[in-house]
């Protein structure tokens, strides 16, 4: 048994519809996974940041001690990859009791669920925090 014509074609045009919307639905649900990643990975270097700040005005600290602790703390599974390619700054190099220190590290950042062409637009291209604290007498 045969069904109605119009039957059919609300089974097309449900068809076509959900050809179109698709990639909408799906380019917004990625790019909210990719904003997740974005905000993870900035709490993660503001958060090392801070921590090697907090090392850094310690007497007896030295800065390769403070680049290394940084590193650490970026080595996490999502930051990994790009946690190798980190570049950190502490400020000034000799440190002198009563000096505010600063940490500043910034760290690349690559959309990975959205197009390259969306990615470059949506997000910035590094991930930049410091710290600023002054040193123990």
């Amino acid at each position: 048994m045969r069904q109605p014509r119009s039957l059919d074609s609300r089974r097309g045009a449900a068809v076509v519809e959900m050809a179109l919307l698709l990639p909408v639905l799906l380019t917004v649900v990625f790019g909210i996974v990719d904003y997740g990643r974005y905000f993870f990975i900035r709490s993660a270097v503001t958060a090392a940041v801070a921590d090697a700040a907090r090392m850094a005005v310690l007497p007896a600290v030295t800065t390769e001690e403070i680049t290394q602790a940084v590193g650490e703390d970026l080595a996490g599974p999502i930051t990994h990859e790009s946690g190798k390619n980190a570049l950190i700054s502490v400020v000034p190099e000799v440190r002198l009791p009563g000096d505010t220190v600063t940490v500043t590290a910034t760290l690349p950042f690559q959309a990975l669920i959205l197009p390259a062409f969306l990615g470059t637009k949506v997000f910035p291209q590094t991930v930049t925090a410091s710290a600023t604290m002054t040193m123990e007498p």
